[in-house]
C-alpha cells in the first residue's frame, strides 16, 4: 500500500504541470546537454546527438546513492536495461555479484576507464542461473566512487570501435580531473530490524560505514593530478531462519533447545580500500604526457549453510553441536595505464599502454575436512587466482572535409595481453584421509572429503592460461547534413589461440526530420571469444539446487571442457560466440528542457558458452572414479550449447522545471524490456546420450528465458529548493521464474516496487547532510516456494533487488 501510495503521489505532481523554465542542473538519469565521448571518437556530441543510445551517471549521483549500495547496484537503480542480480550462492558470488546489460551477461560488456579497456577480475561466475556462468567480468566495485568524474553508458553493439566483446554495449568511467578543490564524504547506515514467523530475528545488521576523499591539485601549466580515496567497512546481514533438519539422534535432549538458525548466508562481512590517481601533465608544444591508475584491497567473509552435528560433514569430537563455516578472501587489485598524446601534422594521436592484475587468495574459516579425522584444521587456504591484462594502444583521429561537410576518420592498433591462473591450496583442504566413523548413526560410513563451506581447486584444476590478441580498427563518423549523420566502423582481430581470426563492421544513422525529432538505427556484428576462465577453470564445492522443488545439498564438480572427464562426457573445445546486433530508435527533444529516447534492440547470439546442467548418476561415478576421483558428486563444463536471440526496447525520458516560488524539479522515466528467446540447442553428446543423459536441459534453458525479469520501470524525482534537495526513486522489477527440474517445481515470483528516498540540506556553502533510506516500505521478494531444509533466506535467492529489505543512513559532504 505504502508503494502504491508514494507511485500515486509521484503522478499526481506529474499531473500538475508546473510552470516549466530552462535549468542547467544534470536530470537524475541523464543529462541534455552533457557532451559525450563513448561511441563518438574524435568528435563529443551531446546525449541526445549521438547516433546511438548513451546514459550518462554524474558524480553526484554516485555519491548519494553509493550510501548504501555498491556500484553495480547503483547503476542497476539509474540504467533501465542494466541488471544486477542476487546471488544464491554464498561465496564470492555474494561479493562481487553478477550484472549485465540489455538482458546479456557482464562478459558482453566492456569497461573502460578514460576510454582505455579496464581489467578483467580474476573471480569466476558460477553462480547457477546467471546467464555470466563461467565469465570472469570487470569488478566496478573496485574503482573507487570518490574518483569517479561520471560514467558515459553506451547502450549499443560496439565491437567494432572498442572491442569484439562489446556485444551488449560499453561502460567508460570517466575519472576526475580537478586541478583544485576537491570533497570529503562520510557516511554510515544499517539494514531495518527484520522478524519472521518461526521467531528468527535480527536488530540492526549490515552496518556500513563508508568514507571517500578526493583532491585536485595543479600541475605544470595547465595541469592536473586528482587523487582519491576511499574506505569500507560492512558488518554481515544474513535472512537464515530455523532449520527443519534432525540434529541429534532419537532422544537427545539436546534436540528440544539447539539454536536450529544456522544458516549464515547472506551480504558478506567486509572491509575495502581503494585509491585512485588521474594525472595530465603538458609537455609544450601541444604535446601531454598523461597517466591513471587504481589500486583495491579487499578481505571478505562470507556465512554459508550450517553442518548438521550428525552428518558425514562433521566430527562431533570437533563441533559437539555441528558448525557454520565461513568463505573468506583477500583480493589485490591494481591497474597502472601511462601514455603520451599529442598531434602530427593533421593528427590527433594517443599512444598508451595499461596493465592491469586482480589477484585473490581464497580460504575457509570455522572449517573441517572430516576424512581427515581429528587432525583437521579448522582453517584452510583452498586456492588462489589471478587475471592480468597488458593493452597497448595506437590511437589516430582528425577532421576532414568531404563533399563540403566535416568527416571524421579515426584509426588504431592494439595489442593485448591476457593471462589467467589458479594455483591449489592446501593440501588439508581437498585431501581424503580415510576416515570411517567407527559408532553412532555413522558407524561404518566414510567421512566427507574437503574443506566445507569452501571452493577447492586441486593440482588436477589448476589452470595456467595466456593469449595475445593483435587488432586494428577503423571508425567514420560523416555530417551529410546538418540533419543527417553517416557512421561506419571496422575491426579485424588476430588471436594466436584457438579462437582465430575475426572481423566485425559496425554502420550507423541518424537524421533530424525536425529539429525536436530524430531516428537513429545501427546494424553491427561482434565476436567475444571464450574466456580464459571458461577454457580453463576447475573447482570443487558444495552446492545447493534445486531438484525436485527442494533445496538439496550436492557435491558439485566444474571441469574444464578440454579435461579428460569432460571430454568423457562430450567435452570439445570452446568455439567463439558470434552476435549480430539491430537497434533502431526515435529521439525527442521537443523542448530545451525535455527529452524522450525510445530505442528497439535485437541481439543474435551464436554458440553461446554456458555451463552445463548437473550431471549425475551411476554412468557419471563410474567415469569419476575412472579419472581417480571421488563418486557421487554432480558434474558441469563449459560448452558452446545455445544460439539466443534477444528482443527489447528501452525508454529514457527527462524533464527538467524551475518554478519560482517552489524551486527546480528533475523528472525522469526509465523503461526496459527484454525478452530472450532460445533458437538453438547444440546436439546431445553420444556420451551423455549412452548415459541418458542431456547437455543442456529444461531447467538451464529456463534460467536463460525467465530466470531474469522481463522489465523494469524506474522514475525518479530530484526536488532542490534553496538549501533543501529531496530525491525520490520508484522501481518496479518485474516477475521471474526460478525453474525446477521439470514445470511441476518451477517457482514463479511476482514484480515489486522499491522506493528510495534521500533527504539533504546544505548547511554551510561547503557542508552538506543528508539521510536517507533504501528499499524505504522494507519490501522482500515473495516468499521461496521450494523446500527449504537448511533455513536458508526464505525468499526468492535470486532476487534483482535482494533479500535483507531496508537500508537507512546518514551522509555528510565537505567541499574542500
Amino acid at each position: 500500500m505504502t508503494s502504491r501510495l508514494s507511485v500515486s503521489l509521484l503522478s499526481a505532481a506529474l499531473a500538475a504541470g508546473l510552470p516549466a523554465a530552462a535549468v542547467a542542473a544534470d536530470p537524475p538519469v541523464s543529462t541534455l546537454d552533457a557532451l559525450v565521448v563513448t561511441g563518438n571518437r574524435g568528435q563529443p556530441r551531446t546525449v541526445t546527438d549521438s547516433p546511438a543510445p548513451i546514459d550518462v551517471i554524474s558524480a553526484e549521483q554516485l555519491s548519494r546513492l553509493a550510501a548504501g549500495a555498491p556500484l553495480r547496484d547503483v547503476l542497476s537503480q539509474l540504467v533501465p536495461s542494466y541488471q544486477s542480480m542476487s546471488a544464491g550462492s554464498s561465496s564470492w558470488s555474494s561479493v562481487a555479484r553478477p550484472a549485465g546489460l540489455r538482458g546479456l551477461s557482464g562478459g558482453h560488456v566492456l569497461v573502460l576507464v578514460n576510454g582505455k579497456r579496464r581489467h578483467n577480475s580474476s573471480l569466476v561466475d558460477l553462480n547457477t542461473g546467471n546467464v555470466a556462468n563461467g565469465v570472469n567480468a570487470v569488478d566496478l566495485d573496485l574503482i573507487p566512487v570518490s574518483a569517479i568524474g561520471h560514467i558515459e553508458i553506451l547502450r549499443d553493439g560496439a565491437a567494432a570501435q572498442y572491442g569484439s566483446d562489446a556485444i551488449a554495449g560499453v561502460i567508460n568511467v570517466i575519472l576526475k580531473s580537478d586541478a583544485e578543490g576537491g570533497q570529503l564524504s562520510l557516511q554510515g547506515g544499517a539494514r531495518y530490524p527484520w522478524s519472521y514467523r518461526d521467531g528468527s530475528r535480527t536488530r540492526n545488521d549490515g552496518e556500513t560505514v563508508q568514507l571517500g576523499l578526493s583532491h585536485g591539485f595543479g600541475l605544470g601549466d595547465g595541469g592536473s593530478s586528482t587523487w582519491s580515496m576511499d574506505y569500507k567497512s560492512q558488518q554481515s546481514a544474513s535472512r537464515g531462519i530455523r532449520s527443519t533438519s534432525t540434529f541429534y539422534a532419537a532422544g537427545d535432549p539436546r534436540e528440544a533447545t539447539v539454536d536450529k538458525r544456522v544458516y549464515a548466508g547472506g551480504l558478506p562481512k567486509l572491509w575495502q580500500f581503494g585509491l585512485a590517481q588521474n594525472t595530465v601533465l603538458p609537455l609544450g608544444d601541444g604535446l601531454d604526457f598523461y597517466s591513471n591508475g587504481t589500486f583495491a584491497w579487499r578481505h571478505a567473509e562470507v556465512g554459508q549453510a550450517g553442518r548438521l552435528p550428525n552428518s558425514s560433514n562433521n566430527l562431533v569430537e570437533v563441533y559437539p553441536d555441528g558448525f557454520t563455516p565461513w568463505y573468506a578472501m583477500d583480493e589485490y587489485d591494481y591497474q597502472l595505464t601511462g601514455g603520451l598524446r599529442g598531434l602530427w601534422g593533421e593528427w590527433d594521436w594517443d599512444l598508451s599502454t595499461s596493465f592491469g592484475r586482480n589477484h585473490v587468495d581464497h580460504g575457509s574459516e570455522h572449517s573441517l575436512n572430516a576424512s581427515l579425522g581429528s587432525a583437521s584444521p579448522t582453517r584452510f587456504d583452498t586456492f588462489t587466482s589471478i587475471s592480468d591484462l597488458w593493452v597497448t594502444n595506437l590511437d589516430l583521429t582528425r577532421a576532414v572535409q568531404l563533399a563540403g561537410r566535416p568527416l571524421q576518420i579515426s584509426a588504431g592498433l592494439e595489442h593485448r595481453y591476457e593471462a589467467f591462473r589458479t594455483r591449489a591450496g592446501d593440501l588439508a583442504a581437498y585431501a581424503d584421509g580415510g576416515y570411517v566413523y567407527s559408532g553412532g548413526s555413522l558407524a561404518g560410513q566414510p567421512a566427507a572429503v574437503g574443506a566445507q563451506g569452501a571452493i577447492i581447486v586441486t593440482p588436477e584444476d589448476e589452470a595456467d592460461l595466456h593469449r595475445n590478441d593483435l587488432a586494428a580498427y577503423a571508425d567514420f563518423s560523416w555530417d551529410l547534413s546538418e540533419r543527417w549523420v553517416l557512421g561506419a566502423a571496422g575491426r579485424f582481430e588476430h588471436y594466436d589461440d584457438s579462437a582465430g581470426n575475426v572481423a566485425s563492421g559496425k554502420l550507423t544513422s541518424k537524421f533530424a526530420f525536425t529539429p525536436w525529432l530524430s531516428l537513429r538505427g545501427t546494424v553491427s556484428n561482434g565476436f567475444r571469444a571464450p574466456s580464459l576462465s571458461q577454457m580453463g577453470f576447475g573447482q570443487s564445492s558444495t552446492a545447493y539446487a534445486n531438484i525436485d522443488g527442494a533445496y538439496t545439498a550436492i557435491q558439485s564438480k566444474t571441469v574444464s571442457s578440454s579435461s579428460a572427464l569432460a571430454r568423457a562426457l562430450g567435452g570439445q573445445d570452446l568455439e567463439p560466440e558470434k552476435s549480430t546486433n539491430y537497434s533502431l530508435g526515435l529521439v525527442l527533444t521537443p523542448a530545451d528542457d525535455l527529452s524522450l529516447t525510445v530505442d528497439a534492440y535485437r541481439i543474435a547470439l551464436r554458440d553461446r558458452v554456458m555451463l552445463t546442467g548437473y550431471l549425475s548418476g551411476s554412468g557419471v561415478d563410474a567415469i569419476l572414479a575412472a579419472n581417480g576421483f571421488s563418486t557421487d558428486q554432480y558434474v558441469r563444463y563449459f560448452a558452446n550449447a545455445l544460439d539466443t536471440r534477444t528482443t527489447g526496447v528501452d525508454v529514457v525520458g527527462t524533464w527538467r522545471q524551475r518554478s519560482a516560488g517552489l524551486g527546480q524539479f528533475d523528472w525522469s522515466v526509465g523503461y526496459n524490456w527484454n525478452k530472450t528467446e532460445i533458437t538453438g540447442i547444440a546436439a546431445n553428446p553420444p556420451a551423455l546420450a549412452d548415459l541418458g543423459l542431456t547437455l543442456f536441459n529444461r531447467q538451464m534453458q529456463r534460467y536463460v528465458t525467465d530466470g531474469t525479469p522481463h522489465n523494469k520501470l524506474a522514475l525518479a524525482l530530484n526536488w532542490r529548493y534553496g538549501r533543501f534537495d529531496v530525491n525520490l526513486r520508484q522501481t518496479r522489477y518485474g516477475s521471474f521464474v526460478n525453474p525446477g527440474t521439470s514445470a511441476a517445481y518451477d517457482e514463479r515470483y511476482g514484480g515489486k516496487w522499491i522506493t528510495d528516498l534521500d533527504l539533504g540540506y546544505r548547511l554551510t556553502p561547503r557542508v552538506a547532510l543528508a539521510i536517507g533510506a533504501n528499499n524505504l516500505f522494507d519490501r522482500y521478494p515473495d516468499a521461496l516456494q521450494a523446500t527449504n531444509t537448511i533455513g536458508s533466506a526464505p525468499y526468492a535467492s535470486n532476487s534483482p533487488f535482494g533479500v535483507y529489505g531496508g537500508y537507512y543512513y546518514a551522509r555528510v559532504t565537505v567541499d574542500l
